[in-house]
């Protein structure tokens, strides 16, 4: 799948389609309704159709705007790609920490790269404490 750049508000249109479709945009005030719960601007939202049609990210279907496939698998691999972002970051954290409590750094870290699961880190830290080797 082909990296794609879009807005924040253009990430955030695929978001809210995630959750299900929305009114017909040529019908402003069902529209308008349905963005207006996650507080996304309408007129952002209408400017960015022809983008996101075209893109075959979104479509109008079932008398409202719908999530493509192309546009569900878009949003979910940017979701995925931060949450690993995110546990990388957790990892590092554990790494930069660990001269101070390395036997909760190693727990931490393992549980970030999937090696430990929660429950096998938490009996691992009541071993002893976290602060020891």
């Amino acid at each position: 799948m082909p990296h794609v750049d879009l807005t924040e508000a253009q990430w955030r249109l695929l978001a809210r389609l995630a959750e299900g479709p929305v009114g017909d945009p040529s019908d402003r005030a069902a529209f308008a309704r349905d963005l207006a719960v996650d507080g996304l601007d309408v007129d952002r939202a209408r400017a960015d159709l022809p983008t996101l049609r075209w893109m075959k990210l979104v479509d109008l279907a079932e008398g409202g705007l719908v999530l493509t496939d192309l546009g569900a698998a878009v949003h979910f691999r940017a979701l995925f790609e931060a949450a690993q972002e995110r546990l990388g970051e957790v990892a590092l954290l554990a790494d930069a920490r660990e001269a101070v409590a390395p036997r909760f750094a190693r727990a931490v870290r393992r549980v970030a790269d999937g090696t430990y699961s929660l429950p096998e880190a938490l009996a691992d830290l009541d071993k002893g404490p976290p602060f020891t080797g």
